[in-house]
C-alpha cells in the first residue's frame, strides 16, 4: 500500500495543529508559574537597595512578566503566527503513507517516521496526535488524507 497526500501550510493548518494539540493538554495553572517567578525577580530587584541599575532591573522583569502572561493567555495566536513567520509558511508538504512508516517531505525538511518510531497516538476530533519513541509530537489531519488512507494508518497503529 502506498498513500500519498499533498497541503499547504496555512493559517488554517497551524490553527488547526495547535486547537487539536492542546485539546490533549490539561489546562492547568502552572502555565503562569513562569510568570510569577519573573514578577516576583522584578519586584526583589524594584525594593533591593542595590545601587545603580536596580529599579530599572526591576521593572525589565515586570515587562518580561506581562510578556510571558500575554503568551500564555494569547498562546494560539502567539504559535500559529510565529508559525506564519517561519520559513515553512505557505509551502506545500507532501506526506506518504506506506508499509514502512509516513514520510513527510517539503522543501526545508524531510522525515521519516517509522511505524517502529511511533511509540504511542491519542485521535482528535479532526485528526491524530502521534508521539515518537525518541521525543516529540506530530499532528496528522484526518482532512489530508482519502477514507482508505485513513483506516490504513489507524490500521498499522493499532497493529502496535
Amino acid at each position: 500500500m502506498n498513500f500519498e497526500s499533498k497541503f499547504t501550510l496555512s493559517k488554517r493548518h497551524f490553527s488547526e495543529c495547535f486547537e487539536q494539540s492542546s485539546s490533549l493538554q490539561p489546562k492547568t495553572n502552572k502555565r503562569y508559574f513562569k510568570a510569577l517567578a519573573l514578577f516576583a525577580l522584578g519586584l526583589f530587584f524594584y525594593w533591593s537597595q542595590i545601587e545603580g541599575l536596580s529599579a530599572h532591573l526591576g521593572m525589565f522583569f515586570f515587562i518580561l512578566a506581562f510578556v510571558d502572561v500575554l503568551s500564555v493567555k494569547f498562546a494560539k495566536g502567539w504559535w500559529v503566527t510565529r508559525q506564519m513567520f517561519s520559513k515553512a509558511a505557505g509551502n506545500d508538504v507532501t506526506i506518504t503513507l506506506n508499509d514502512e512508516g509516513i514520510n513527510i517531505e517539503s522543501d526545508f525538511a524531510k522525515q521519516l517516521l517509522t511505524w517502529s518510531q511511533i511509540q504511542a497516538y491519542q485521535e482528535t476530533e479532526k485528526g491524530i496526535v502521534l508521539t515518537a519513541a525518541q521525543g516529540g509530537n506530530s499532528y496528522i489531519s484526518k482532512s489530508c488524507f482519502s477514507d482508505d488512507a485513513w483506516l490504513f494508518l489507524l490500521e498499522k497503529l493499532s497493529a502496535k
